[in-house]
């Protein structure tokens, strides 16, 4: 047996889903349900109706969470008692866990489940006693979204040192579902009714601990929580009773302390208030001043009512992004659109892209100041140019592509924003990431806090790959799922798919035989490419085929060409490497390799594989970052293998050279038909998943879906 109470003030709308989910999931457990409603105004009579047993009390006013809760709970018999919040909804198998977990451990006396947002994100239910500082680092504070893991609010959110599954001890579980026993309630009483809403919860586990009760977390059982569902209707009542809450917990537990520490926590408060208060008042005119803006704009434009898109990469180098952002500025429908590209300058080292663009493409805007370089004086000129430009077009959306780009411009829209009470929505995407692999462990720490910033502004954050969308939620927490969306590259594939009418040009311009064994790697000359390690396997591939006439050719251009060209004279390997710079027409190179690699130590989504699987070119690469998603999952047992052979091609650990070269020898003895059939499910993934028309399609939808919000 079990009563549910469930206090409501005009949640109905909640209430209904969350009736239903109760009785949905109950199963043969008996249970009586009532429904404390605290003078609704949004016909709350019609629970009857859907759910006849629900016992439906009705205050004539609004007597607060607390006093409303407890009129309920003095209403059971049973030995449990669940208080339920009417904008939650409870998942399967929630009562069966949780009363077993009850009735298999008497000696807890509470029971707090494990509650989700609406996107799946574990919320910090499970948390120790506040101290002041919770005010700075609570659950949903500015500070502990921008540094999620930082000691304070570890050691305050109790959820995060659960593992998901074992129950922990707490000191107190939030009040929008707990489980009790009655017992427990006998010993320590109701809710303090001085709480009107907020902080009862904490109070009321204390107390329970005080009088050596235990109160647990238990994961295994969840429920979803609309958060501020019912609180919304109240919002600012809401806050001063927050904070007239957590004043009145502060002086509850600290009868004796002085006039003038009272004195400072009460300013204090005072002070939140104020400023929270503040903030919402900006947010709101803000918003009322974008209302007024749709409202003029609408008709001021309605001979033109495209979305203007202001696209912004940091540089047109070769490489996937700048693939990317041709394709999405020339393809989107131009009836709907109208895009205006801005870019900066490729170091001389780089290679150039720029020719994807005709000279007089029409709405390209060049920066020169934009650069990959770091530089305060340079960054700010560039944000003053970026400005210039939204005060010109007043962009719908600003997508910003690369890091310095997505720094650079999303700090300027904020600052257009707030001067000009402007609602610029912002998008970015990350084509990969400079969290590894590129900096010393101090300077990554900051990039990842200053996209934690951006990414609270930003509208939508876009990943390429399945694989970096869990990097940047679950290990860097730039932002909550539900916030970054998944679009893979897409690319014009055809001068890959029949490239094989091109086969032997690129031999011999090499002055090569046709039965050279061909192993090429494309891509820049840069650190994070680890071309050494390319080497190191060339060599060692060498050493176990001295017999093999076999040439290692490196496709790219950058800033560490004369170091790799040294490296291979101390190897000895230069009878057998090849510099060939940037080729521009790169399928010729494709249509005559016989294994394409990758040795990267970082990668978002490598363009060279996915052209390489439309070429029908073997691939063995490093595991590292959206190759995991290329190559697919892992066929039979190779669990002590130095290599993995996977559905769509052959990986290696990253630094791996040993293994590397193992894969390679793998790939060119491997069974003809064994490859074939390989070399063929990676041909059919990427047309199916790296088009054009399936990357515009997608960037469409997400525009839409702003430009509705």
């Amino acid at each position: 047996m079990i009563d549910i109470v469930i206090v409501n003030y005009n949640s109905t709308s909640y209430l209904l889903e969350c009736l239903e989910s109760v009785y949905r999931h109950l199963g043969d457990i008996p249970a009586s349900i009532w429904v404390e409603d605290n003078a609704s105004t949004d016909d709350v009579y019609q629970i009857q109706h859907r759910f006849p047993d629900v016992i439906l009390s009705c205050n004539s006013k609004n007597i607060g969470f607390a006093a409303a809760a407890n009129q309920g709970m003095k209403k059971g018999q049973s030995p449990f008692v669940m208080l339920l919040n009417p904008d939650s909804y409870v998942l399967e198998g929630f009562f069966q866990k949780i009363l077993s977990f009850l009735e298999n451990n008497p000696q807890v006396a509470l029971v707090g489940p494990k509650i989700l947002d609406d996107d799946g994100t574990v919320q910090g239910s499970a948390r120790s006693f506040p101290t002041p500082l919770t005010a700075l680092f609570g659950r949903s504070s500015l500070l502990t979204r921008i540094f999620p893991r930082n000691p304070i609010s570890t050691a305050n959110i109790l959820t995060h040192a659960c593992d998901g599954i074992q129950p922990i001890d707490a000191d107190w579980v939030s009040g929008a579902c707990m489980v009790v026993r009655r017992s427990a309630i006998d010993k320590v009483g109701y809710f303090d009714e001085r709480f009107f809403m907020y902080w009862e919860d904490a109070d009321w586990c204390r107390r329970m601990r005080d009088s050596g009760l235990k109160v647990v977390y238990f994961p295994q059982a969840a429920v979803v929580h609309h958060v501020g569902g019912s609180s919304n209707h109240l919002i600012f009542r809401s806050r001063v009773e927050f904070h007239k809450s957590v004043y009145l917990l502060f002086e509850k537990y600290n009868p004796s302390a002085v006039f003038s520490l009272k004195a400072l926590v009460m300013l204090g408060l005072m002070m939140r208030f104020c400023l929270i208060s503040v903030w919402y008042h900006i947010s709101f005119y803000l918003a009322s001043k974008k209302l007024c803006r749709c409202k003029s704009d609408g008709e001021k434009t309605a001979s033109d009512s495209r979305l203007v898109i202001l696209r912004v990469i940091a540089r047109l180098n070769i490489g996937g992004p700048a693939i990317h952002v041709h394709v999405l500025t020339t393809r989107l429908n131009p009836k709907r659109y109208k895009t205006i590209l801005v870019t900066g300058v490729i170091s001389h080292q780089e290679g150039d892209m720029s020719y994807l663009f005709p000279e007089d493409f029409p709405q390209m805007y060049l920066i020169p100041e934009l650069k990959r370089d770091v530089g305060v004086g340079a960054d700010i000129r560039v944000m003053m140019r970026i400005f210039k430009l939204l005060k010109q077009f007043q962009p719908d959306i600003v997508h910003t592509h690369t890091a310095k780009a997505g720094f650079t411009a999303r700090l300027t829209v904020i600052l257009y924003n707030c001067i000009f009470g402007k609602n610029v929505k912002m998008v970015h995407t990350f084509h990969g990431h400079v969290f590894r692999g590129y900096f010393n462990r101090i300077i990554s720490s900051l990039f990842v806090l200053v996209e934690r910033f951006l990414a609270i502004f930003t509208d939508a954050v876009i990943a390429i790959s399945q694989t970096q969308k869990k990097d940047l939620v679950g290990i860097y927490h730039i932002a909550s799922a539900r916030k970054i969306s998944v679009v893979p590259l897409g690319f014009n594939l055809k001068p890959f798919l029949s490239c094989g009418l091109l086969e032997g040009l690129f031999r011999k311009k090499l002055g090569l035989s046709p039965k050279t064994l061909l192993i090429g790697i494309v891509g820049r000359l840069v650190p994070i490419k680890h071309h050494e390690m390319f080497l190191d396997a060339a060599a060692l591939f060498l050493k176990s085929h001295p017999r093999y006439d076999v040439r290692f050719v490196i496709i790219g251009d950058g800033e560490c060409r004369h170091r790799l060209e040294l490296y291979c004279q101390e190897r000895q390997l230069c009878p057998y490497v090849v510099f060939c710079g940037w080729v521009q027409n790169v399928a010729s190179v494709y249509a005559d390799l016989d294994a394409l690699a990758l040795t990267s130590l970082n990668e978002g989504t490598p363009v060279s594989i996915i052209e390489a699987m439309a070429a029908s070119v073997p691939v063995m690469a490093t595991q590292v970052g959206g190759v995991v998603d290329l190559m697919g999952l892992p066929e039979g047992d190779s669990s002590n293998a130095a290599y993995r052979i996977c559905q769509r091609g052959v990986v290696c650990p990253s630094g791996d050279a040993n293994g590397f070269a193992e894969g390679l020898s793998c790939i060119i003895h491997e069974n003809e038909s064994r490859q074939r059939d390989r070399i063929q499910r990676a041909r059919n993934y990427v047309i199916q998943k790296y088009s054009q028309d399936r990357l515009v399609s997608d960037m469409e939808s997400i525009y839409e879906t702003l430009a509705r919000n």
